[in-house]
């Protein structure tokens, strides 16, 4: 299941999601294991980390390079609000997209 969130992040938001993988198996093994998905939004920085019983998900509010409050949520909210977050920086972008068309016009 975290390879295809891994895959999809990777593919949808390329400059913002960031994904690290380890190998598995012997030193020749082409084989990769997600370990952790990173995301940065703006003021957010998500964070998905497997651990060895299951996942840790955690929002980060992070301004000026500081983390100002990290929270631990459960993966189904931990999805919500990421993407509650990926939609507020889609808005955004459209609207300064659309200022800028009233400009150049």
């Amino acid at each position: 299941m975290i390879e295809a969130l891994a895959v999809r992040l990777e593919e949808a938001l390329p400059r913002l999601a960031t994904v690290k993988r380890h190998r598995i198996g012997g030193f020749r093994s082409k084989q990769t294991e997600v370990q952790r998905i990173d995301i940065s939004l703006d003021e957010q920085r998500f964070e998905l980390e497997q651990t060895g019983g299951g996942f840790r998900c955690t929002v980060h509010t992070v301004v000026r390079g500081i983390t100002l409050k990290r929270e631990e949520l459960p993966l189904t909210d931990w999805v919500r609000a990421l993407v509650g977050g990926v939609t507020h920086a889609a808005s955004i972008g459209e609207k300064a997209r659309q200022v800028l068309e009233g400009l150049v016009r």
